[in-house]
């Protein structure tokens, strides 16, 4: 499985995992905040179409997308 863990204002700790990505396929790519796991969608939201990555650089590309994603979006809120 292919992780990568930041800390976050809004989360603290939290670590990003697509578990059934591999080089050659893309897996859904899950948020991870102490107990709490959900699968992450484009525009920095918890529903709609589901984030895909494949393993190494894409999955840390696609968490810092979706970070940035989900800022603007808690200040439009």
């Amino acid at each position: 499985m292919t992780a990568y863990t930041t800390r976050t204002e809004e989360f603290g700790k939290v670590t990003f995992c697509a578990p059934a990505a591999d080089d050659h396929c893309d897996g859904y790519v899950w948020i991870e905040t102490g107990s709490k796991r959900q699968q992450i969608c484009h525009g920095g939201d918890f529903m709609g179409n589901t984030v895909t990555a494949r393993a190494g650089g894409d999955l840390k590309k696609a968490a810092q997308k979706w970070l940035r994603q989900r800022r603007d979006w808690m200040r439009n809120v």
